[in-house]
């Protein structure tokens, strides 16, 4: 069964470091970047990242604008009964040592339970619950179990605490306190950033796969709830295998901010690659009540389980 990786692209400070991890396995069959790109500066490198592996195909649309609103119309390029299509978005900093060929076997061996397949995503709302109440990382602080979770995804502050012990965590070889049973997600909306499906899943659902275009909640909605809700057929999270996910919009500018981006370019053994915090667009300063009424965000206390040498 083949592997094609695909990526709604592309925000070059983060493709440089995924690019890492997907271009150096051999497990992958292609990565189909489809150009999303929000400027021409990011377009140029995502041609130039094309051109350094023959297993790279952009893929455009001609409504493509750096928005969500068009994701959805890509998955139209997912044709292949032979594969299984791996979505990885473009923030996806991190991935295990021998995460793509573990993930094809754990998927071919689970082939019917579910509709969808994901890791353990580090900073998605749903899997910070599962790592808080499953596994033997030590969580203080409030979460909800929701993807739009009115803490930990609505504020920088869940993730400027998980991701420096996440990151501590790999340097010790101690990625066994953040693993989970694995999960069946059911009647509830999922953060996209890794999720699979089995390419001969999409050619037989046809144009019922697609996302519509006026349905409410998007591409995420439609793939990760509402489709799985109709088809009876539950998403799953594969609680042995972890990727990092960066941020989410209301997360990015506190996080770039930081010095985690570094980290984690440090981690895959690269020189970070030069980015400049976004600026808050000016409908944000003037709205302030569309960040929810919560003013000040959550604190959090985040670590390892004591050692068994401690």
């Amino acid at each position: 069964m083949k592997l094609i990786v695909v990526t709604p692209a592309g925000r070059e400070k983060y493709l440089r470091l995924l690019s890492h991890y997907v271009l150096k396995s051999p497990e992958v069959y292609e990565w189909h970047l489809w150009d999303n790109c929000r400027n021409e500066v990011d377009r140029a490198y995502l041609q130039q990242l094309a051109a350094t592996d023959t297993r790279c195909r952009i893929k455009t649309l001609p409504d493509a604008d750096g928005s969500n609103n068009a994701i959805g119309d890509f998955f139209r390029f997912c044709d292949d009964p032979d594969a299984f299509y791996l979505r990885l978005d473009d923030d996806v900093v991190f991935l295990e040592d021998g995460f793509f060929p573990r993930f094809m076997e754990r998927v071919a061996s689970e082939r019917g339970s579910a509709l969808w397949y994901a890791p353990l995503i580090i900073n998605n709302a749903i899997c910070n619950t599962l790592i808080k109440y499953l596994s033997r990382v030590l969580v203080d602080g409030p979460l909800t179990c929701q993807a739009a979770c009115e803490f930990s995804w609505a504020h920088a502050s869940f993730p400027m605490a998980l991701h420096p012990v996440f990151i501590e965590a790999v340097k010790a070889n101690r990625l066994g306190d953040f693993r989970v049973p694995d999960r069946e997600i059911r009647l509830s909306r999922f953060s996209i950033n890794a999720i699979g499906f089995f390419g001969s899943d999409i050619v037989e659902l046809g144009d019922l796969f697609i996302p519509p275009k006026n349905g409410s909640g998007g591409e995420e909605e439609w793939l990760s709830a509402t489709l799985p809700a109709m088809l009876d057929r539950p998403g799953k999270v594969l609680g042995d295998l972890v990727v990092a996910h960066f941020s989410f919009f209301t997360q990015e500018r506190r996080l770039l901010q930081s010095n985690i981006l570094d980290s984690y370019y440090g981690l895959a053994g690269l020189v970070p690659a030069p980015c400049k915090t976004p600026a808050i667009p000016l409908k944000d300063r003037l709205r302030p009540w569309r960040k929810l009424k919560r003013s000040r965000a959550p604190k959090y206390t985040i670590s390892l389980p004591p050692s068994i040498a401690d």
